[in-house]
């Protein structure tokens, strides 16, 4: 089980908040293995490396 600071549950909520309701649940899971990778104990930049990585091939790029 993972233990968030409220700061962290708000960066994930807010990565969230931009994909459709029905990628959410990827979204959430791919984070979860990216955090469990670096053990109990993780940096700011650990987890904004995670959402970065979670959010690749979810949310489409609108640049393309």
């Amino acid at each position: 089980m993972l233990t968030l600071k409220p700061l962290h549950q708000a960066i994930i909520a807010a990565a969230a908040d931009r994909l459709p309701a029905e990628k959410r649940a990827t979204f959430l899971d791919r984070i979860k293995g990216q955090l469990q990778l670096r053990g109990f104990r993780f940096t700011d930049a650990d987890l904004d490396d995670a959402v970065r990585r979670a959010l690749q091939g979810l949310v489409q790029n609108s640049t393309a």
